[in-house]
Protein backbone atom coordinates (compact mmCIF):
# COMPACT_ATOMS: atom_id res chain seq x y z
CA UNK A 1 0.00 0.00 0.00
CA UNK A 2 1.04 3.41 -0.98
CA UNK A 3 1.74 5.91 2.07
CA UNK A 4 -0.12 8.94 1.51
CA UNK A 5 2.02 12.18 2.01
CA UNK A 6 1.54 14.30 4.36
CA UNK A 7 -0.91 17.54 2.96
CA UNK A 8 0.79 21.27 3.03
CA UNK A 9 -0.42 23.75 5.00
CA UNK A 10 -1.09 25.90 1.97
CA UNK A 11 -2.56 23.69 -0.61
CA UNK A 12 -3.65 26.21 -3.11
CA UNK A 13 -0.26 27.49 -3.02
CA UNK A 14 1.14 24.02 -4.40
CA UNK A 15 -1.29 23.67 -7.12
CA UNK A 16 -0.19 27.49 -8.34
CA UNK A 17 3.39 25.61 -8.89
CA UNK A 18 1.91 22.97 -10.52
CA UNK A 19 -0.66 24.90 -13.05
CA UNK A 20 3.05 27.40 -13.55
CA UNK A 21 5.21 24.00 -13.96
CA UNK A 22 2.83 22.93 -17.25
CA UNK A 23 2.12 26.77 -18.22
CA UNK A 24 6.24 26.64 -18.69
CA UNK A 25 7.07 23.48 -19.94
CA UNK A 26 8.07 21.86 -16.95
CA UNK A 27 6.36 18.40 -17.59
CA UNK A 28 8.29 16.44 -15.20
CA UNK A 29 8.28 18.75 -12.46
CA UNK A 30 4.86 19.52 -12.92
CA UNK A 31 3.74 15.39 -13.04
CA UNK A 32 5.24 14.84 -9.60
CA UNK A 33 3.30 18.21 -7.67
CA UNK A 34 0.32 16.39 -9.21
CA UNK A 35 1.11 12.81 -8.73
CA UNK A 36 0.84 13.82 -4.86
CA UNK A 37 -1.53 16.68 -5.49
CA UNK A 38 -4.08 13.97 -6.87
CA UNK A 39 -4.06 12.00 -2.93
CA UNK A 40 -5.30 15.02 -1.23
CA UNK A 41 -7.96 15.75 -3.89
CA UNK A 42 -8.91 12.67 -5.57
CA UNK A 43 -12.33 14.43 -5.94
CA UNK A 44 -11.01 17.29 -8.07
CA UNK A 45 -11.56 16.59 -11.66
CA UNK A 46 -8.76 19.53 -13.04
CA UNK A 47 -6.02 18.20 -11.15
CA UNK A 48 -6.65 14.87 -12.73
CA UNK A 49 -6.75 17.03 -15.36
CA UNK A 50 -3.79 18.69 -15.36
CA UNK A 51 -1.85 15.33 -14.45
CA UNK A 52 -3.01 13.99 -17.69
CA UNK A 53 -2.14 16.68 -19.40
CA UNK A 54 1.30 16.27 -18.16
CA UNK A 55 1.47 12.89 -18.60
CA UNK A 56 0.72 13.19 -22.10
CA UNK A 57 3.59 15.87 -22.76
CA UNK A 58 6.19 13.27 -21.24
CA UNK A 59 4.93 10.62 -23.90
CA UNK A 60 2.70 8.36 -21.29
CA UNK A 61 -0.73 8.77 -23.37
CA UNK A 62 -2.10 5.36 -21.49
CA UNK A 63 -1.75 7.03 -18.27
CA UNK A 64 -2.91 10.54 -19.93
CA UNK A 65 -5.91 8.55 -21.18
CA UNK A 66 -6.51 7.29 -17.46
CA UNK A 67 -6.38 10.79 -16.14
CA UNK A 68 -8.41 12.32 -18.64
CA UNK A 69 -11.17 9.57 -17.96
CA UNK A 70 -11.33 9.91 -14.09
CA UNK A 71 -11.33 13.94 -14.81
CA UNK A 72 -14.73 12.96 -17.03
CA UNK A 73 -16.13 10.65 -14.42
CA UNK A 74 -16.15 13.47 -11.90
CA UNK A 75 -17.04 16.47 -14.65
CA UNK A 76 -18.51 14.83 -17.68
CA UNK A 77 -19.28 18.27 -18.96
CA UNK A 78 -15.84 19.18 -18.82
CA UNK A 79 -15.00 19.52 -22.24
CA UNK A 80 -11.35 20.12 -22.14
CA UNK A 81 -10.98 16.51 -20.79
CA UNK A 82 -12.87 14.67 -23.47
CA UNK A 83 -9.56 16.54 -25.98
CA UNK A 84 -7.00 15.36 -23.55
CA UNK A 85 -8.68 12.12 -24.00
CA UNK A 86 -9.17 12.72 -27.84
CA UNK A 87 -4.97 13.34 -27.73
CA UNK A 88 -4.06 10.13 -25.74
CA UNK A 89 -5.99 8.15 -27.77
CA UNK A 90 -4.65 9.52 -30.93
CA UNK A 91 -1.17 9.01 -29.32
CA UNK A 92 -2.23 5.55 -28.37
CA UNK A 93 -3.56 4.59 -31.78
CA UNK A 94 -6.92 4.60 -31.50
CA UNK A 95 -7.87 6.85 -34.41
CA UNK A 96 -12.34 6.47 -34.22
CA UNK A 97 -11.69 6.77 -30.74
CA UNK A 98 -9.83 9.92 -30.57
CA UNK A 99 -12.17 11.12 -33.30
CA UNK A 100 -15.22 10.79 -31.30
CA UNK A 101 -13.43 12.72 -28.05
CA UNK A 102 -13.11 15.72 -30.37
CA UNK A 103 -16.88 15.29 -31.32
CA UNK A 104 -17.92 15.46 -28.01
CA UNK A 105 -15.81 18.75 -27.82
CA UNK A 106 -17.67 19.75 -30.32
CA UNK A 107 -21.32 18.53 -28.98
CA UNK A 108 -20.36 20.29 -25.56
CA UNK A 109 -18.29 23.76 -27.35
CA UNK A 110 -19.66 23.80 -30.47
CA UNK A 111 -17.40 25.35 -33.14
CA UNK A 112 -14.20 25.15 -30.08
CA UNK A 113 -11.03 25.35 -32.38
CA UNK A 114 -8.55 22.93 -30.93
CA UNK A 115 -11.22 20.25 -31.51
CA UNK A 116 -11.54 21.43 -35.11
CA UNK A 117 -7.79 21.28 -35.56
CA UNK A 118 -7.59 17.85 -34.16
CA UNK A 119 -10.38 16.09 -36.11
CA UNK A 120 -8.94 18.02 -39.05
CA UNK A 121 -5.37 16.57 -38.42
CA UNK A 122 -6.90 12.73 -38.01
CA UNK A 123 -9.04 13.37 -41.39
CA UNK A 124 -6.01 13.91 -43.21
CA UNK A 125 -3.21 11.73 -41.99
CA UNK A 126 -5.40 9.37 -40.59
CA UNK A 127 -8.35 8.89 -42.75
CA UNK A 128 -7.17 10.34 -45.85
CA UNK A 129 -9.40 13.12 -46.72
CA UNK A 130 -7.49 16.22 -46.75
CA UNK A 131 -10.39 18.04 -48.60
CA UNK A 132 -12.48 17.38 -45.31
CA UNK A 133 -9.71 19.03 -43.32
CA UNK A 134 -9.58 21.94 -45.04
CA UNK A 135 -13.27 22.10 -44.42
CA UNK A 136 -12.98 21.53 -41.01
CA UNK A 137 -10.71 24.28 -40.23
CA UNK A 138 -12.26 27.04 -42.60
CA UNK A 139 -14.16 28.63 -39.76
CA UNK A 140 -11.07 29.19 -37.58
CA UNK A 141 -9.08 31.14 -40.02
CA UNK A 142 -10.66 34.15 -39.20
CA UNK A 143 -10.33 33.53 -35.80
CA UNK A 144 -7.09 34.91 -33.90
CA UNK A 145 -6.58 32.41 -31.37
CA UNK A 146 -6.22 29.92 -34.24
CA UNK A 147 -5.85 31.20 -37.26
CA UNK A 148 -1.94 30.13 -37.98
CA UNK A 149 -3.20 26.23 -36.93
CA UNK A 150 -6.08 26.54 -39.96
CA UNK A 151 -3.75 28.18 -42.30
CA UNK A 152 -1.20 25.31 -41.33
CA UNK A 153 -3.51 23.11 -41.82
CA UNK A 154 -4.72 24.09 -44.99
CA UNK A 155 -1.37 24.41 -46.79
CA UNK A 156 -0.44 20.69 -46.37
CA UNK A 157 -3.92 19.72 -46.88
CA UNK A 158 -2.95 21.98 -50.25
CA UNK A 159 -0.46 19.17 -50.80
CA UNK A 160 -2.19 16.76 -51.50
CA UNK A 161 -4.97 17.76 -53.54
CA UNK A 162 -5.49 21.59 -54.46
CA UNK A 163 -6.66 23.53 -57.71
CA UNK A 164 -3.98 26.00 -57.88
CA UNK A 165 -0.29 26.10 -59.25
CA UNK A 166 3.13 24.61 -57.24
CA UNK A 167 3.95 28.61 -57.63
CA UNK A 168 1.41 29.63 -56.18
CA UNK A 169 1.42 27.63 -53.37
CA UNK A 170 5.00 28.21 -52.77
CA UNK A 171 4.42 31.80 -52.34
CA UNK A 172 1.54 31.31 -49.55
CA UNK A 173 3.81 29.15 -47.71
CA UNK A 174 6.68 31.35 -48.02
CA UNK A 175 4.33 33.82 -46.62
CA UNK A 176 3.80 31.88 -43.96
CA UNK A 177 6.91 31.44 -42.50
CA UNK A 178 7.85 34.46 -42.95
CA UNK A 179 4.83 35.35 -40.80
CA UNK A 180 4.39 32.80 -38.30
CA UNK A 181 7.90 30.57 -38.38
CA UNK A 182 9.94 33.30 -36.28
CA UNK A 183 11.24 33.80 -32.81
CA UNK A 184 11.79 37.73 -32.83
CA UNK A 185 12.48 38.08 -29.55
CA UNK A 186 14.69 35.56 -29.59
CA UNK A 187 19.31 36.76 -29.97
CA UNK A 188 21.35 33.76 -29.50
CA UNK A 189 25.29 35.36 -30.00
CA UNK A 190 26.77 33.63 -32.43
CA UNK A 191 28.88 30.26 -32.06
CA UNK A 192 32.70 31.51 -31.84
CA UNK A 193 34.97 29.65 -33.88
CA UNK A 194 35.97 25.93 -32.94
CA UNK A 195 39.54 26.31 -30.62
CA UNK A 196 40.66 23.27 -31.95
CA UNK A 197 40.39 22.97 -36.01
CA UNK A 198 41.61 19.62 -35.52
CA UNK A 199 38.53 18.51 -33.36
CA UNK A 200 36.06 16.27 -34.91
CA UNK A 201 33.13 17.94 -36.12
CA UNK A 202 29.82 17.97 -33.90
CA UNK A 203 26.90 17.62 -36.48
CA UNK A 204 23.38 17.58 -35.49
CA UNK A 205 20.25 15.45 -36.73
CA UNK A 206 16.53 16.49 -35.44
CA UNK A 207 13.82 14.69 -36.63
CA UNK A 208 10.55 13.16 -34.75
CA UNK A 209 11.34 10.27 -36.77
CA UNK A 210 14.40 8.23 -35.39
CA UNK A 211 12.52 5.06 -36.35
CA UNK A 212 11.47 3.06 -38.62
CA UNK A 213 10.40 5.70 -41.07
CA UNK A 214 11.84 7.43 -44.46
CA UNK A 215 13.87 8.73 -42.59
CA UNK A 216 15.97 5.79 -41.35
CA UNK A 217 15.81 4.12 -44.61
CA UNK A 218 16.90 6.81 -46.35
CA UNK A 219 19.59 8.56 -44.11
CA UNK A 220 20.92 5.74 -42.44
CA UNK A 221 23.76 5.02 -44.69
CA UNK A 222 24.80 8.12 -44.71
CA UNK A 223 25.13 9.08 -41.13
CA UNK A 224 26.89 5.56 -40.84
CA UNK A 225 29.35 7.12 -43.54
CA UNK A 226 29.69 10.86 -41.17
CA UNK A 227 29.78 9.08 -38.18
CA UNK A 228 33.62 7.71 -39.20
CA UNK A 229 35.14 10.71 -38.73
CA UNK A 230 32.56 13.22 -36.91
CA UNK A 231 30.46 13.34 -33.31
CA UNK A 232 26.29 12.75 -34.02
CA UNK A 233 23.93 14.27 -31.55
CA UNK A 234 20.58 13.19 -31.87
CA UNK A 235 18.14 15.39 -30.74
CA UNK A 236 14.60 13.63 -30.93
CA UNK A 237 11.33 15.02 -31.07
CA UNK A 238 9.44 11.90 -31.08
CA UNK A 239 8.56 9.09 -28.67
CA UNK A 240 8.59 6.14 -31.06
CA UNK A 241 11.66 3.66 -30.53
CA UNK A 242 12.10 0.63 -32.01
CA UNK A 243 14.93 -1.49 -34.07
CA UNK A 244 15.68 1.51 -36.35
CA UNK A 245 16.19 3.89 -33.19
CA UNK A 246 18.59 1.36 -31.93
CA UNK A 247 20.67 2.07 -34.85
CA UNK A 248 20.66 5.74 -34.69
CA UNK A 249 21.75 5.53 -30.76
CA UNK A 250 25.13 3.52 -31.44
CA UNK A 251 26.30 6.11 -34.42
CA UNK A 252 25.24 9.08 -31.70
CA UNK A 253 27.72 10.66 -28.78
CA UNK A 254 25.26 12.45 -27.04
CA UNK A 255 21.25 11.61 -27.23
CA UNK A 256 19.18 14.39 -26.19
CA UNK A 257 15.16 13.98 -25.74
CA UNK A 258 13.49 17.58 -26.90
CA UNK A 259 9.92 16.38 -27.48
CA UNK A 260 8.70 18.62 -25.32
CA UNK A 261 10.37 21.71 -25.92
CA UNK A 262 9.33 24.73 -27.25
CA UNK A 263 10.55 26.66 -29.96
CA UNK A 264 12.53 28.95 -27.98
CA UNK A 265 13.55 26.44 -25.39
CA UNK A 266 15.02 24.25 -28.26
CA UNK A 267 16.69 26.67 -29.68
CA UNK A 268 18.61 27.29 -26.84
CA UNK A 269 19.16 23.91 -26.31
CA UNK A 270 20.97 23.35 -30.12
CA UNK A 271 22.52 26.40 -29.45
CA UNK A 272 24.26 24.79 -26.05
CA UNK A 273 25.44 22.00 -28.33
CA UNK A 274 27.46 23.79 -30.29
CA UNK A 275 26.78 22.21 -33.27
CA UNK A 276 28.97 22.88 -36.50
CA UNK A 277 26.31 21.71 -38.63
CA UNK A 278 22.53 20.59 -38.16
CA UNK A 279 20.85 18.52 -40.36
CA UNK A 280 16.84 18.73 -40.17
CA UNK A 281 15.35 15.53 -40.89
CA UNK A 282 11.91 16.96 -39.31
CA UNK A 283 10.66 19.57 -42.06
CA UNK A 284 6.50 19.96 -41.87
CA UNK A 285 6.31 17.35 -39.42
CA UNK A 286 7.59 19.63 -37.07
CA UNK A 287 6.86 23.41 -37.21
CA UNK A 288 8.27 23.62 -33.51
CA UNK A 289 11.33 22.89 -34.80
CA UNK A 290 11.43 24.79 -37.58
CA UNK A 291 10.45 27.89 -35.79
CA UNK A 292 13.72 27.22 -33.62
CA UNK A 293 15.54 26.75 -36.44
CA UNK A 294 14.88 30.40 -37.90
CA UNK A 295 17.01 32.16 -35.43
CA UNK A 296 19.62 29.80 -36.98
CA UNK A 297 21.07 27.92 -33.68
CA UNK A 298 24.10 26.05 -35.23
CA UNK A 299 27.08 27.22 -37.04
CA UNK A 300 25.29 25.95 -39.89
CA UNK A 301 22.23 24.28 -41.48
CA UNK A 302 20.99 22.22 -44.02
CA UNK A 303 17.43 20.45 -44.69
CA UNK A 304 17.28 16.93 -46.09
CA UNK A 305 14.55 14.10 -45.62
CA UNK A 306 11.72 14.25 -43.23
CA UNK A 307 8.91 16.81 -44.07
CA UNK A 308 10.74 17.54 -47.27
CA UNK A 309 7.71 18.10 -49.16
CA UNK A 310 8.36 21.53 -50.61
CA UNK A 311 10.60 24.88 -49.06
CA UNK A 312 10.24 25.55 -45.52
CA UNK A 313 10.24 29.69 -46.54
CA UNK A 314 12.79 29.93 -44.34
CA UNK A 315 16.16 32.00 -44.90
CA UNK A 316 18.53 30.59 -41.83
CA UNK A 317 19.13 27.46 -43.62
CA UNK A 318 22.92 27.12 -45.49
CA UNK A 319 21.03 24.83 -48.29
CA UNK A 320 18.05 22.34 -49.22
CA UNK A 321 20.05 18.94 -50.41
CA UNK A 322 18.00 17.39 -53.39
CA UNK A 323 19.41 16.09 -56.72
CA UNK A 324 19.03 16.78 -60.16
CA UNK A 325 15.72 14.69 -60.44
CA UNK A 326 14.24 16.43 -57.44
CA UNK A 327 14.88 19.90 -57.12
CA UNK A 328 16.29 21.35 -60.83
CA UNK A 329 18.15 24.17 -60.63
CA UNK A 330 15.71 25.71 -62.83
CA UNK A 331 13.20 25.68 -60.36
CA UNK A 332 15.25 27.44 -57.62
CA UNK A 333 12.27 30.06 -57.14
CA UNK A 334 10.18 27.32 -55.50
CA UNK A 335 13.13 27.34 -52.55
CA UNK A 336 13.99 30.10 -49.93
CA UNK A 337 16.88 28.04 -49.53
CA UNK A 338 19.90 27.57 -51.74
CA UNK A 339 19.47 24.03 -53.69
CA UNK A 340 22.44 22.01 -52.91
CA UNK A 341 22.08 18.79 -55.55
CA UNK A 342 23.87 15.47 -55.01
CA UNK A 343 25.35 13.69 -58.36
CA UNK A 344 24.26 10.08 -57.66
CA UNK A 345 20.89 11.03 -55.74
CA UNK A 346 19.67 13.04 -52.57
CA UNK A 347 18.99 9.19 -50.48
CA UNK A 348 20.69 6.18 -50.33
CA UNK A 349 18.01 3.51 -49.82
CA UNK A 350 18.85 0.99 -47.12
CA UNK A 351 16.26 -1.92 -47.06
CA UNK A 352 15.12 -3.47 -44.16
CA UNK A 353 16.46 -6.81 -43.14
CA UNK A 354 13.38 -8.28 -43.76
CA UNK A 355 13.14 -7.00 -47.49
CA UNK A 356 11.61 -10.43 -49.73
CA UNK A 357 12.90 -11.57 -52.04
CA UNK A 358 12.63 -10.63 -55.56
CA UNK A 359 9.66 -13.20 -56.86
CA UNK A 360 9.21 -14.90 -60.63
CA UNK A 361 7.81 -11.65 -62.41
CA UNK A 362 5.49 -13.65 -64.82
CA UNK A 363 3.95 -15.42 -61.51
CA UNK A 364 2.96 -12.08 -60.15
CA UNK A 365 -0.47 -10.45 -60.28
CA UNK A 366 -0.95 -7.85 -62.97
CA UNK A 367 -3.49 -6.04 -61.15
CA UNK A 368 -2.21 -2.85 -60.82
CA UNK A 369 -1.75 -1.81 -56.79
CA UNK A 370 -1.71 1.69 -55.38
CA UNK A 371 0.62 1.55 -52.11
CA UNK A 372 0.41 4.63 -50.41
CA UNK A 373 -1.03 6.95 -48.04
CA UNK A 374 -4.93 7.36 -48.65
CA UNK A 375 -4.66 11.41 -48.31
CA UNK A 376 -2.15 11.20 -51.84
CA UNK A 377 -5.64 9.97 -53.61
CA UNK A 378 -6.49 13.32 -55.23
CA UNK A 379 -9.27 13.49 -57.13
CA UNK A 380 -7.42 14.23 -60.42
CA UNK A 381 -5.76 10.86 -59.46
CA UNK A 382 -8.73 8.73 -58.94
CA UNK A 383 -10.03 10.45 -61.95
CA UNK A 384 -7.33 9.16 -63.68
CA UNK A 385 -7.75 5.44 -62.38
CA UNK A 386 -11.20 5.60 -63.55
CA UNK A 387 -10.22 4.75 -67.01
CA UNK A 388 -8.92 1.28 -65.45
CA UNK A 389 -10.99 -1.68 -66.02
CA UNK A 390 -11.02 -4.30 -63.51
CA UNK A 391 -9.65 -4.56 -60.16
CA UNK A 392 -7.27 -2.53 -59.14
CA UNK A 393 -4.82 -3.06 -55.29
CA UNK A 394 -5.26 -0.68 -52.32
CA UNK A 395 -2.36 -1.06 -49.84
CA UNK A 396 -2.32 0.87 -46.66
CA UNK A 397 -3.51 0.61 -42.96
CA UNK A 398 -5.31 3.48 -43.20
CA UNK A 399 -7.81 1.25 -45.40
CA UNK A 400 -8.98 0.03 -42.65
CA UNK A 401 -11.25 2.40 -41.72
CA UNK A 402 -14.79 2.60 -43.32
CA UNK A 403 -14.58 6.26 -44.22
CA UNK A 404 -11.14 6.15 -46.19
CA UNK A 405 -12.23 2.63 -48.12
CA UNK A 406 -15.91 4.45 -48.76
CA UNK A 407 -14.09 7.64 -50.92
CA UNK A 408 -12.35 5.58 -53.04
CA UNK A 409 -15.57 3.29 -53.70
CA UNK A 410 -17.36 6.59 -54.21
CA UNK A 411 -14.83 8.11 -56.90
CA UNK A 412 -14.61 4.93 -58.74
CA UNK A 413 -18.82 4.59 -58.87
CA UNK A 414 -20.24 4.21 -62.08
CA UNK A 415 -16.54 3.30 -63.87
CA UNK A 416 -14.96 -0.26 -64.61
CA UNK A 417 -12.79 -0.01 -62.16
CA UNK A 418 -12.87 -2.03 -58.82
CA UNK A 419 -11.40 -1.35 -55.62
CA UNK A 420 -9.75 -4.40 -53.27
CA UNK A 421 -8.56 -3.27 -50.25
CA UNK A 422 -5.64 -4.63 -48.74
CA UNK A 423 -4.59 -3.59 -44.96
CA UNK A 424 -0.90 -4.67 -43.75
CA UNK A 425 -0.27 -5.87 -40.33
CA UNK A 426 3.24 -4.87 -40.67
CA UNK A 427 5.93 -3.03 -42.68
CA UNK A 428 6.89 -5.97 -42.99
CA UNK A 429 3.63 -7.49 -44.05
CA UNK A 430 3.28 -4.36 -46.27
CA UNK A 431 6.23 -5.01 -48.79
CA UNK A 432 5.81 -8.95 -49.12
CA UNK A 433 1.85 -7.66 -50.67
CA UNK A 434 3.80 -5.44 -52.67
CA UNK A 435 6.23 -7.50 -54.03
CA UNK A 436 3.68 -10.44 -55.31
CA UNK A 437 2.72 -7.48 -57.66
CA UNK A 438 4.17 -6.17 -61.12
CA UNK A 439 2.94 -2.91 -61.40
CA UNK A 440 2.65 -0.08 -58.70
CA UNK A 441 0.79 3.11 -59.97
CA UNK A 442 2.37 6.40 -58.70
CA UNK A 443 0.04 8.72 -56.83
CA UNK A 444 0.10 12.73 -58.07
CA UNK A 445 0.46 15.46 -57.59
CA UNK A 446 2.24 14.02 -54.23
CA UNK A 447 4.31 11.18 -55.46
CA UNK A 448 5.67 8.09 -53.67
CA UNK A 449 9.32 8.89 -52.22
CA UNK A 450 10.24 5.68 -49.94
CA UNK A 451 7.79 2.76 -51.20
CA UNK A 452 8.73 3.78 -55.27
CA UNK A 453 12.02 3.05 -54.15
CA UNK A 454 10.77 -0.45 -51.91
CA UNK A 455 8.85 -1.50 -55.23
CA UNK A 456 12.24 -0.67 -57.50
CA UNK A 457 14.40 -2.91 -54.76
CA UNK A 458 11.22 -5.58 -55.25
CA UNK A 459 11.38 -5.94 -59.05
CA UNK A 460 8.33 -3.85 -59.66
CA UNK A 461 7.48 -1.40 -62.55
CA UNK A 462 6.41 2.00 -61.25
CA UNK A 463 4.04 4.25 -63.33
CA UNK A 464 5.51 7.94 -62.99
CA UNK A 465 4.06 10.93 -62.85
CA UNK A 466 5.63 14.37 -62.19
CA UNK A 467 4.99 18.04 -60.83
CA UNK A 468 7.44 21.07 -60.10
CA UNK A 469 7.27 20.46 -56.21
CA UNK A 470 9.79 18.05 -54.66
CA UNK A 471 7.00 15.94 -52.92
CA UNK A 472 5.73 15.67 -56.60
CA UNK A 473 9.10 14.48 -58.33
CA UNK A 474 9.76 11.27 -55.63
CA UNK A 475 9.94 8.61 -57.95
CA UNK A 476 11.56 10.84 -61.23
CA UNK A 477 14.67 8.79 -61.09
CA UNK A 478 12.73 5.50 -61.95
CA UNK A 479 12.46 6.30 -65.29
Amino acid sequence: MTAMVERPHDLQAWLDRAERSISEGRWAEAQDLLLRAVQWLPRVPQVHHHLGAARLALGHPALALESAQRALALAPSQWQSHLLGGRACKALGQMEAADANFDAVLRLQPGQGEALVAKADLAMNIFGLPLQAMELVQPLLAQPQHAVDAELTTLMASLYDRDGSATELTQRVMRFSQRHLRLPQLHLPPLAPRPNSRARPRVGIISPLFCNSPVYFLTIAGWQHVAKGSDIVVLSRGHKSDWASAAFRSLSCQWLDVQAHSAEALARCIHAQDLDVLYDLGGWMDPVALKALSVKPARAQYKWVGGQSMTTGLDSFDGWIGDDWQSPLRLQHLYSEPLVNIPEGYATYTPPPYLPPQTDFGRRSRTPVVFSNPAKLSRAFLRYLRQTEGPICFVHQQFQYARTRARVEQALEGSKARAEFVCPSSHRHALEILGSFQTMVDTFPYSSGLTAREAQAMGLQVQVFTGELFCERHSLHLR
